[in-house]
């Protein structure tokens, strides 16, 4: 009995933890290149602090060597855009964003789209999408 209580704990934390995000992409997100343009999309970006303004936000996709799983992230910005300020319990519906794509160097890469809060002194991510395909540039 007690196994399974502490089982079914186990679960109902991850859950909590899964959509405790502060900030983060909900639904459906992608990117696509056009020449020298890139699109970055995402059904929405979401506060879902209950008061106050989030610091400035930007989407980024990277091309990286490893698969990105949080923390620092190394690899090359191929596309950016900044999004603006978001206040609490507010979202930015279809977000849809045209930016100046940069090459890495050649080879072949994971692609990850960020979502990056000023705080500190500098952008931090806060919430990301791994897409499964790998690119080759």
């Amino acid at each position: 009995m007690l196994k399974k209580i502490l089982i079914l704990t186990l679960i109902q934390s991850l859950f909590i933890f899964a959509y405790a995000k502060d900030l983060q992409f909900s639904g459906y997100t992608s990117y696509k290149r056009y020449g020298g343009v890139m699109n970055l999309s995402a059904d929405t970006v979401r506060n879902n602090r209950s008061q106050g303004v989030s610091g400035d936000l930007k989407i980024m996709l990277w091309a990286t060597t490893r698969k990105y799983r949080g923390g620092q992230i190394n690899g090359y910005v191929v596309a950016e855009s900044r999004l603006g300020r978001l206040r609490g319990n507010n979202y930015f519906p279809r977000v849809s964003r045209d930016a100046s794509f940069y090459a890495p160097p050649m080879g072949r890469y994971f692609m990850t789209l960020t979502l990056s809060e000023y705080r500190y002194g500098r952008y931090e991510v806060v919430d990301y999408i791994n897409y499964k395909r790998k690119e080759s540039f």
